[in-house]
């Protein structure tokens, strides 16, 4: 491996050369909580407290120089060099703003570098923040009578390309120069000299290898990085031939694209999904798929994140408007993460076609069901499944089979609580409009989910759309008619036929409804009284039924 390591100061680093950041590397990230403290530093340094200041290590990678000037890409430290720079254009702006334009003068060179040609060129130039060089551009061509009539927050909003992608850069800009406006001249200027003189460690290689490797090092422990950044300089270290690194970092920009702020969470179940993270494993995503993967299989690698994100990007938001995307929807309003390794271990056997689709629909239904029963009715706590999904998704992604598919079953069917516990939790569950125990709406809502998983497990339809709750016995006859052996789902239109009728004329208007749930029901108490004890254990052990294998 061939590199150069040595200490300089900034005022060297930003002179006579180019830096740039490729558009697939991360965002500007840095918040007002980053810019105080390297402002703090440094004003430590003004005043004399300290020495100097020093930034840590930058890697660069040496391009071939373009008209007598030195080219950088830079592999790691974009966050504190496009900071600096933000720093220095306040500064440089603050100058002509009082009419120090000698002083402005000379910082102008830690901003932009000249060629042979005597063409001007931004130092610093990230492909995905186009905002920060016309800001660079738009101080220098600024004079001391706009500046000052200017205020730097109109100057940057004016040169503000996207205000999404490049609202940061813009606050760090008006953060800094609310900050010098505080300055007396003398000290305003010894702060600029105070910046340049920041010290770092350069680490430039020739070669990209050499630079991703050095990257790694110096981040082997994550400080600083993500897991996924860290994960995508393993990849375009090991991808071969070099030829394929470019179309491999499309490939990594198209990933983040699909996943965006769900990066994080993605990569975690991705790599529990895929190489079996458990919770007793102390190192995290990065560390895990790194000792697990092939380097030699570095492109693969790539590609299986990529179309494992294409299920996640499903999993969040669902695109197909069918059953599945129903059940996927209802698992994101409820906020319930733990099934994803599962899910997607479960799309890419069918990709694979080592399920059918009816089977991987069954499946979705399955995990549905088991949901509302372990969570809605058993209240049983979701991160108790984490062990068993785990190892499911793990074997489902490895050895999809029958068997494979047949033991995961069984093994959250496993994990509901007994049949007796079971019973007891359903028999609390009720929700009426007369009795304070059972007005909340959320109550309503797992009513509705009872009735929902009741209905398919009699053969009722999927997708059952509006309807209402019927408390077959008068709500307001007593408090144990809200419980859910006196309910049933009704359409609106019937459930307003049966007000204030007995129950004898109601199960007629039953026997018109949609629902097999109520049909049956009509037919099952035409001539036998309604015990709601006795109706709750039975529909708990319709429930319950389905899951004994």
């Amino acid at each position: 491996m061939s590199f150069d390591a040595r200490q300089s100061v900034v005022g060297r680093l930003l002179n006579d050369a180019i830096y740039r950041i490729p558009r697939n590397q991360r965002m500007y990230v840095w918040k007002e909580d980053n810019w105080n403290d390297l402002f703090q530093d440094i004003e430590l340094v003004t005043n004399g407290v300290s020495s100097s200041h020093f930034i840590g290590s930058i890697v660069l990678m040496e391009e071939a120089a373009e008209e007598g000037l030195s080219v950088f890409t830079i592999i790691d430290g974009q966050q504190r060099i496009i900071t600096l720079t933000i720093l220095l254009s306040s500064i440089l702006y603050a100058f002509k703003r009082r009419g120090l334009l000698e002083d402005a003068g000379g910082t102008k060179k830690y901003l932009v570098a000249t060629d042979v040609k005597n063409n001007e060129h931004v130092i610093v130039s990230p492909g995905n923040h186009l905002t920060l060089e016309r800001i660079v551009l738009g101080v220098i061509e600024a004079d001391g009578t706009s500046a000052s009539s200017t205020t730097p927050t109109a100057f940057a909003k004016e040169r503000c390309v996207s205000a999404t992608k490049d609202s940061l850069i813009l606050k760090a800009f008006q953060y800094f120069s609310s900050c010098l406006e505080r300055m007396p001249d003398d000290k305003l200027i010894a702060f600029r000299n105070a910046v340049i003189s920041t010290s770092y460690v350069s680490i430039s290689s020739s070669t990209e290898e050499d630079s991703y490797t050095i990257f790694e090092i110096l981040n082997a422990r994550g400080i600083e990085l993500e897991d996924h950044e860290l994960l995508k300089n393993y990849i375009m270290r090991y991808i071969n031939p070099v030829e394929k690194r470019d179309d491999a970092k499309i490939v990594w920009s198209e990933i983040e694209q699909l996943l965006g702020s769900n990066m994080k969470p993605f990569l975690r179940q991705y790599a529990i999904q895929r190489y079996r993270l458990t919770q007793k494993d102390k190192e995290g995503p990065y560390k895990k798929i790194r000792d697990s993967a092939n380097p030699a299989k570095a492109s693969e690698l790539l590609f299986d994140l990529k179309k494992k994100a294409e299920y996640y990007a499903e999993i969040v938001t669902p695109t197909t408007g069918d059953r599945n995307a129903e059940i996927l929807l209802f698992f994101k309003a409820h906020n319930v993460k733990v099934f994803r390794p599962l899910l997607m271990s479960l799309m890419h056997c069918r990709d694979r076609e080592q399920i059918s689709l009816q089977e991987y629909n069954d499946s979705l239904e399955f995990i549905y069901r088991f949901y509302i029963c372990y969570k809605v009715v058993g209240g049983m706590e979701s991160n108790h499944l984490t062990d068993s999904i785990g190892k499911h998704s793990y074997l489902l992604e490895t050895e999809c089979s029958p068997g494979v598919i047949e033991e995961w079953r069984k093994s959250f069917g496993s994990k509901l609580p007994s049949i007796e516990a079971f019973k007891t939790s359903l028999s609390a569950l009720g929700w009426s409009h007369q009795w304070t125990l059972y007005e909340d709406n959320k109550l309503k809502d797992r009513c509705k989910l009872v009735l929902s998983l009741l209905e398919l497990s009699m053969g009722g339809a999927k997708e059952l759309g509006e309807y209402t709750i019927e408390h077959v016995l008068p709500d307001s006859a007593g408090e144990q008619n809200a419980l859910i052996g006196n309910l049933l789902p009704l359409e609106s239109g019937l459930n307003a036929r049966c007000k204030d009728k007995p129950i004898e004329e109601k199960l007629v208007i039953y026997r018109e409804s949609r629902f097999v749930t109520t049909r049956k029901f009509a037919e099952r108490y035409e001539k036998r009284e309604l015990n709601v004890a006795r109706r709750t254990a039975h529909i708990a052990d319709t429930l319950y039924k389905q899951f004994q294998m």
